[in-house]
């Protein structure tokens, strides 16, 4: 068994398993594994798009990147999850992404921060029971899948709409790089590029987040 292999059943709780039975299987299943995340990476560093958003469960706390490989949006990496409630980080660290790699803004956030009031993204676990039957609210379903697309509804709002409706919603940030975020919203996001014209940058980046918050 290689050290690499080691440290990924280490990482999963299963190399006494692995050690005990000689499983050899398991043990090609981590390579090809590892030889996956390892190409994924790889391409992810020659396409230049980059994605980060805030996750989290009910107790821990987390920074997802994404990077655009072959046309797709693909999950990279994930930061060490912290507790909720302490800041505390997850001891069992291996294969987790450096905190250093988010941006500034993103590691900022309030969401991130985690506040003693309920955030969004904590207030996300709490959604209204008929959020599947109204479209103007978000759901798990349309955050699951990162907003691509967002809701009909929210993609039907024109400008001038949007202007109004985005002051009264906080939702994370989700941040983008290697790209701007009228080709992500427009390419990614399925928004109409007629429908956006006219909002001002920020404006741009708060409807990009509510996109990925489920709207």
């Amino acid at each position: 068994m290689t050290r690499r292999q080691f440290a990924f059943w280490i990482g999963f709780g299963l190399f006494n398993l692995s050690e005990k039975f000689g499983l050899s299987g398991l043990d090609g299943l981590a390579a090809a594994a590892m030889r996956r995340t390892e190409a994924a990476k790889s391409a992810a560093k020659r396409s230049g798009g980059e994605h980060w958003t805030v996750a989290a469960n009910k107790r821990w706390r987390w920074f997802e990147r994404e990077n655009l490989i072959n046309g797709e949006w693909v999950l990279t990496g994930t930061t060490t999850p912290v507790l909720k409630e302490t800041g505390e980080r997850k001891t069992n660290n291996i294969g987790y992404l450096d905190d250093s790699l988010v941006p500034a803004e993103m590691r900022g956030s309030q969401a991130a921060l985690g506040p003693a009031s309920l955030s969004p993204i904590d207030s996300a676990e709490h959604e209204h029971p008929t959020a599947d039957l109204d479209p103007q609210l978000p759901t798990a379903k349309r955050r699951a899948r990162h907003g691509r697309p967002p809701s009909q509804w929210l993609r039907s709002l024109h400008a001038d709409e949007l202007h109004v409706w985005l002051d009264t919603i906080e939702v994370p940030d989700a941040g983008v790089s290697g790209m701007t975020v009228w080709t992500h919203l427009t390419r990614d996001h399925s928004f109409d590029p007629a429908h956006i014209e006219g909002l001002e940058e920020p404006e741009l980046h708060k409807l990009h987040a509510a996109a990925h918050f489920g709207y």
